[in-house]
């Protein structure tokens, strides 16, 4: 058994998935508000489990990236245990990008590219951060999972693929395991949508961002590329336009449709990224 958890593909793919099922499930028994808390939540015990946990205060990026999502989980928690929503919670969740991605990013800001790269990240945490993703659902407001879970599946998968062709194997597992947490969290609502997505599921996805800067400052890998992944934030609207049918079938048909849809800019990222580097497999 510990032979194989020490695989590679079982550390970025079956672990988090299965530890993003049982995140997921208990934290709905627990509060079902809390239910996207899992995807996070899981992300940072596969983190520990496969490449420990880091110092305090960390002395590389890999290690605030873990301290800076364990604090952004805590804030998405509080949030949706008090239901903190719209342009306060937007605000907290971009006050929370800002400061990590400030610093993460600090110590490699030594160049114009950094600078820009940095500028772009920004620009990409304030679109997780204020974009509308809720639909009208009777008297309230309710956030469907489905789109916003799909997009985080998708730039997680844009992230992962290009750190495994650029051999950035940490990076690469990291990602590959939020987007496999995700990716239990859309299994839970398939066919049937069961939970909110609220702070703690917008939290994930900027936890994607910080994975992508980590990538983008910090390694040779072909970042550029991961801008191909963008379009996977408009699953929202996508879902707009898929015809929405009636009864289980048509629902579930309706949730696959727009993960598939989301998904394939992430493709034509990773695939940018491999025919970039000449074809040449990653040895990871």
């Amino acid at each position: 058994m510990s032979e194989l958890l020490q695989d590679p593909f079982v550390q970025s793919s079956v672990l988090p998935l299965l530890v993003g099922l049982v995140l997921v499930g208990v934290l709905h028994l627990l509060r079902r508000s809390l239910a996207a808390a899992g995807i996070a939540a899981g992300f940072l015990v596969v983190f520990a489990l496969v490449i420990g946990l880091p110092a305090l205060p960390p002395p590389s990026s890999m290690g605030k990236l873990f301290w800076t999502s364990a604090a952004g989980l805590l804030l998405g928690v509080v949030a949706d245990v008090v239901g903190l929503r719209g342009r306060i919670a937007s605000a907290v969740l971009a006050v929370w990008l800002a400061a990590s991605l400030l610093w993460i990013a600090l110590p490699a800001l030594d160049s114009l590219a950094a600078v820009v790269s940095l500028l772009v990240l920004l620009g990409t945490a304030a679109w997780v951060a204020f974009a509308r993703g809720s639909e009208p659902h009777g008297f309230e407001t309710v956030e469907s999972p489905t789109a916003p879970a799909a997009s985080l599946l998708a730039l997680a998968l844009a992230v992962g693929g290009t750190a495994l062709i650029g051999s950035s194997a940490s990076i690469a597992q990291m990602a590959l395991a939020l987007a496999a947490s995700a990716g239990g969290f859309l299994l839970w609502n398939w066919p049937v949508e069961r939970h909110g997505w609220g702070l703690s599921g917008r939290v994930a996805t900027g936890i994607a961002v910080l994975l992508a800067a980590v990538l983008t400052l910090f390694t040779q890998a072909q970042t550029a590329v991961l801008l191909l992944a963008l379009p996977a934030l408009l699953a929202g609207r996508v879902r707009g336009v898929i015809p929405q049918r009636d009864g289980l079938i048509g629902r579930a048909a309706s949730s696959a449709a727009v993960t598939v849809v989301a998904v394939l800019p992430a493709l034509v990222a990773i695939g940018a990224a491999y025919a970039l580097t000449g074809g040449e497999a990653s040895p990871y």
